[in-house]
């Protein structure tokens, strides 16, 4: 492995820190920092020097902003907060044209996933006796309930990492 190799897989491991905190950190309080945003922002433009391939950079730039027009669209809309509209236009960044769908398919997988987890607590909780399961501040309505989106958006950005590392 070489030096360049040795760096890039660091700023990629680097970047890995970010997407789990922002996805803890949705979980615990339902907020995504914007530190967790700014810092793979700042890894960003070391992996576009580094890569041992070519990062096209117009294109990745042209689906950070089609990433950010759709989600903030999602966000006028109410379905998504604003963190989750950053973590998701800078993950797109960092999968650019050749990984953003790969990285929406694994987002999209992870959100329903995530959905089903969090739907089951209205009915095996009760079923099972428990009076206060789940994180604090699920209301009774399934439909009401804010979901950690964010720990969504990490899966996909964490599988965007991987795919750069091979």
């Amino acid at each position: 492995m070489t030096d360049q190799q040795l760096i890039q897989t660091g700023i990629l491991l680097l970047a890995a820190v970010p997407f789990g905190y922002a996805a803890i950190s949705d979980i615990r309080r339902y907020t995504i920092p914007n530190a967790c945003t700014l810092a793979l922002c700042c890894l960003y433009p070391f992996h576009f020097w580094l890569a041992p391939q070519d990062v096209p950079l117009t294109a990745s730039l042209i689906v950070m902003s089609t990433a950010f027009a759709v989600s903030f669209a999602f966000h006028a809309l109410k379905r998504l907060g604003g963190g989750d509209v950053k973590l998701i236009t800078v993950a797109a960044l960092w999968a650019g044209p050749a990984l953003v769908g790969d990285f929406v398919i694994v987002m999209a997988l992870a959100g329903g996933l995530l959905s089903l987890v969090y739907i089951s607590h209205f009915y095996i909780a009760p079923v099972l006796g428990f009076d206060h399961a789940g994180p604090s501040g699920i209301q009774d309505n399934p439909l009401t309930t804010k979901l950690p989106y964010g720990v969504a958006i990490a899966a996909g950005g964490l599988v965007t990492l991987l795919q750069l590392a091979h």
